[in-house]
């Protein structure tokens, strides 16, 4: 579950086992293309498998949109039937604002099924970039006060990421002030 990230880094690690690290690099593979995971793949420096067609995954990618988040229930059943582990779902932020309410109560529908569930920060800068890619290269091997300020709440969230696929406890979600302290995802800004 996401509310407690050190049990999801255990559970995690738990569930990779032995053949895991024989296996090599992490995966990560989006459930429809543009959901952003070649981004994802580039930031914690795994394989990119493009787009989700039932093969076993770390990671599965959808934005939050209504029909993004239904595909990444499915195939996150999928992963999990076929590999015996479930997969962590990293879900792209659609807008600056984050996840509405509804949205937000979808994602904590997807729970049971996943790993754990990141929402990721949406990134206005890198619409406007020619090959966004390249700034998101090596993301994690720079110091958080060094990166652009509109970088570094993506650059947590990656981190956070990293971190639970590693099988380390994820920093825990700072609570915004005058809202519940519970947060259903890691990451999310409700």
């Amino acid at each position: 579950m996401t509310t407690d990230g050190a049990g999801a880094a255990r559970a995690w690690a738990a569930r990779r086992g032995p053949s895991a690290s024989r296996r090599g690099r992490l995966s990560v593979a989006g459930v429809a293309g543009g959901v952003g995971a070649t981004t994802v793949a580039t930031a914690i420096g795994a394989i990119d498998r493009g787009v989700f067609v039932g093969r076993p995954v770390d990671v599965l990618v959808c934005r939050a949109t209504g029909d993004s988040l239904v595909r990444a229930g499915r195939a996150a059943q999928l992963v999990a039937a076929s590999g015996g582990r479930k997969p962590v779902l990293a879900v792209t932020a659609a807008d600056a604002s984050g996840p509405s309410r509804p949205m937000t109560a979808r994602l904590r529908l997807l729970e049971p099924h996943a790993t754990a569930v990141i929402v990721l920060p949406f990134v206005r800068r890198w619409r406007e970039l020619a090959v966004p890619l390249d700034e998101v290269r090596g993301l994690l091997a720079v110091p958080r006060t060094e990166l652009p300020r509109s970088l570094r709440r993506y650059a947590r969230a990656a981190q956070d990421l990293r971190d639970l696929i590693d099988g380390r406890s994820p920093a825990p979600a700072r609570p915004i002030p005058g809202r519940a302290s519970t947060p259903p995802t890691l990451g999310s800004n409700r």
